[in-house]
């Protein structure tokens, strides 16, 4: 479901300040007053969220080559320089 922003249409509101959002479904109509004051709203545009897909696990080589430090465990508590 879509999130939307409500904004008043006028000036802003004392009680709900620049508007509100609401998450609803396409298929519902739009909200026509405030729920809270009362006052007209319109439903203002809304923007993507960009969300990058995360990529496969970091390898050993890559790691060491982005400059970190690759440790391995040899026994309990104790680490080595790979």
């Amino acid at each position: 479901m879509p999130l939307y922003r409500y904004t008043p249409a006028s000036s802003p509101c004392k009680l709900c300040g620049t508007g509100f959002d609401r998450l609803q479904s396409a298929a519902e109509p739009a909200f026509a007053a405030c729920p809270t004051c009362g006052q007209a709203v319109t439903r203002a545009a809304t923007h993507a969220v960009y969300a990058p897909k995360l990529l496969a696990p970091l390898s050993i080589s890559s790691a060491k080559q982005a400059g970190f430090t690759v440790m391995k465990r040899v026994s309990s508590g104790e680490y080595e320089k790979q």
